[in-house]
């Protein structure tokens, strides 16, 4: 109980203490003066330390403050720069493609202008899935003139001929396609010498029509003038590889097509040359 009585007293001591030396430093400060006095000096030297850590801590806040407002600002900037780079390299690329694509419609405009054929152009809009047949899809049909059997090319040569027609959509059968029937009549441009063609999935069989003619890699052939489908000296393809033959049998050989159909997008297909027989020759 004393005890407890004793602290009570210290602490209104200690209080009124506190009261005194404020006011006495209010009094002394309150005119004009050529130094500290006492009681000033006291509550200054007691003071001073605790300010100087306040100050610290106060200018500590304020520089982490400033500092996470820089890095806010630079995360925004980063991102927006970011953003403007995604943005620039998808306009690079689509200009890429336009200048690619106006480089292709301007080759086969050339090639449709130079060509003594009567051709139509269409564009590819879907490509056969299955890994045997080789078929895809044009944006024209009967009601542009189309028909079936008719021959398509791009100016890399010889694509295939129109298997089917509805009015605005015709597939496409590829020499290169493995069905059976799809075989196609060709010369060998160094000898002019008749050889058969027939489709593999992506390349193709050449069958020579004599047991003396002789195949090699690098020779190319062409579509043979007897073929009623298909415009004469148009490319075909260049062998690739010739398969040995044995005494008495014709040699096969490979042959790489000159028209690469995974990448086709546009084709032109031959609605009328300058001359038609009146009767079917070979295909």
């Amino acid at each position: 109980m004393w005890q407890t009585l004793f602290q009570k007293r210290l602490l209104i001591f200690l209080g009124l203490a506190f009261l005194l030396i404020t006011w006495a430093i209010f009094l002394t400060s309150s005119g004009e003066r050529k130094g500290e006095v006492l009681p000033e000096w006291i509550t200054k030297g007691i003071l001073r330390p605790f300010q100087g850590i306040v100050g610290s801590v106060s200018r500590s806040f304020v520089e982490t403050w400033q500092t996470l407002n820089h890095l806010g600002a630079l995360h925004r900037e980063n991102y927006e720069l970011k953003t403007e780079i995604t943005r620039l390299e998808m306009e690079n690329k689509r200009l890429r493609m336009l200048a690619q694509e106006n480089a292709r419609l301007r080759q086969a405009l050339n090639f449709r202008d130079r060509s003594h054929l009567e051709l139509l152009p269409a564009e590819v809009i879907a490509h056969s899935p299955h890994h045997w047949t080789r078929t895809l899809t044009i944006d024209k049909g009967s009601r542009h003139g189309l028909r079936r059997n008719m021959a398509v090319i791009t100016p890399d040569g010889l694509a295939g001929r129109i298997l089917s027609v509805s009015s605005n959509r015709a597939e496409v059968l590829l020499i290169n396609d493995g069905r059976d029937g799809n075989k196609i009549s060709g010369i060998l441009e160094r000898t002019r010498d008749l050889v058969y063609i027939s489709g593999a999935g992506g390349y193709c069989i050449v069958t020579p029509s004599d047991i003396g003619v002789t195949l090699r890699p690098g020779d190319r052939i062409l579509t043979a003038e007897s073929s009623l489908v298909f415009p004469p000296n148009l490319t075909i393809g260049v062998i690739v590889d010739v398969k040995r033959s044995g005494a008495g049998q014709k040699g096969e050989a490979l042959l790489k097509p000159a028209v690469a159909s995974s990448r086709l997008e546009e084709l032109f297909v031959v609605l009328r040359p300058l001359s038609q027989p009146e009767t079917r020759r070979s295909p």
